[in-house]
């Protein structure tokens, strides 16, 4: 095994037990820590068997793994900027609820 890929899979665990400490201290949900859980697991798998990548790329008739590995991070960060937009409005419509319930309470 490589540096590069002990480097990585010890970044994965890193990364995973974080997601598990934040499940614990409830900062995450279920569904948000199974995520994170097949992300790490992914990358771990990979990093230790590179083979893996090669055959769902050729199965899912991409090219080359580096491709799958590419397509599947801009999905994922597509993923999460939507999960983020979705949480960003949420917090400004409770800013602004907020606003105008202070804004009533102190003309009154």
């Amino acid at each position: 095994m490589e540096l590069i890929q002990i480097l990585i899979i010890l970044f994965a665990l890193f990364a995973f037990s974080r997601a598990v400490l934040r499940l614990r201290g409830e900062e995450i949900t279920t569904k948000e820590f199974f995520l994170w859980s097949i992300v790490w697991i992914a990358v771990i798998v990979v990093a230790a068997l590179p083979s893996t990548a090669v055959f769902v790329s050729s199965a899912l008739g991409i090219g080359r793994a580096v491709d799958l590995l590419l397509y599947a991070s801009i999905i994922l960060l597509f993923y999460l900027m939507f999960r983020l937009y979705v949480k960003a409005e949420k917090l400004e419509h409770a800013i602004t609820t907020m606003t105008r319930e202070f804004a009533i309470k102190k003309t009154r």
